[in-house]
């Protein structure tokens, strides 16, 4: 490894803290932003045009979602190498856990739901619909207990 690669590495390793507080931040107000601006709005609208918004925005939104959800993960991780606490551990793998959490909870709805929109106004497609608002909530746990964690253990 060149020298150049060791010092970017060694930088990066040493913000691992930093990029663990503000990437964890950000997952949680992305969650928050989903749950009580995206979903709630969702839920005053009719099954018709909610579900095929629901779907389009989990499209776009579940890349980014996750990417967030990896660099808390990995600068938690980062962060434990720096400062050989264990709490930091922990707090990444909340942050990690939200991944398979999507693939696992999330997406299966999510393809429910697309077999759903010719019957947008069945009780089934209301029953996912108005679930999506406890996935989300699920993933924005994991990733809060993670943010929560970083910070204290930030503050120390």
């Amino acid at each position: 490894m060149s020298a150049v690669q060791h010092s970017i590495l060694d930088t990066i390793a040493e913000q691992g803290v930093h990029f663990a507080l503000w990437s964890s931040i950000m997952s949680v107000g992305g969650g928050l932003g989903e749950i009580f601006v995206n979903h709630d709005a969702r839920m005053h609208i009719s099954g018709e045009h909610a579900i095929p918004e629901l779907l389009e925005a989990h499209k776009r939104s579940k890349y980014l979602t996750n990417l967030m959800l990896l660099v808390s993960g990995a600068s938690g991780a980062l962060a434990y190498q720096q400062t050989k606490d264990n709490y930091w551990l922990i707090g990444s793998g909340l942050m990690l856990a939200g991944i398979p959490y999507c693939a696992l909870v999330e997406y299966p709805v999510a393809e429910q739901l697309k077999f759903l929109t010719l019957d947008a106004k069945s009780e089934k497609a209301k029953t996912l619909l108005a679930s999506w608002g406890g996935i989300q909530l699920g993933k924005l746990a994991l990733a809060a207990g993670g943010a929560t964690i970083f910070y204290w253990f930030a503050r120390r």
